[in-house]
């Protein structure tokens, strides 16, 4: 009897340290996304990148640009050579979240839409 409830136990502290499958599809970079256009109105977005989901558009494409650069949005420039033009009307963008393990706060204005598209791409494309 002893020997029963000793296998039990075991049993249910091995059971009790294995992730269910629900645990281990929790993705491990999340980040807030936010983007705000002068005298226009605010979109935020969820990014959950591995595996891309959230309520970004286009998940996997903004996982992607920011794998390139280990999840600094401020490394992004994904069109150097964009051809913008001097239209004003700012655009204040940010990024704040996890990006494998590690704390991300991150935040630029743009003149305008094309410039912020020209920088980061599907990034902060809401």
């Amino acid at each position: 009897m002893i020997r029963t409830l000793g296998a039990l136990a075991l049993c249910g502290l091995v059971l009790l340290g294995t992730s269910s499958p629900a645990m281990a599809a929790r993705p491990k970079d999340q980040l807030k996304l936010v983007v705000a256009v002068k005298g226009g109105e605010t979109k935020t977005a969820r990014l959950h990148c591995e595996p891309a989901g959230g309520t970004h558009p286009d998940a996997q494409a903004a996982c992607e640009l920011l794998e390139q650069v280990n999840g600094d949005p401020g490394q992004l420039n994904v069109s150097p050579d964009a051809v913008c033009t001097r239209e004003a009307q700012p655009h204040a963008v940010a990024a704040k979240g996890r990006w494998d393990g590690k704390p991300v706060r991150w935040g630029k204005v743009f003149g305008n839409a094309c410039l912020v598209k020209a920088a980061t791409g599907a990034l902060f494309d809401l």
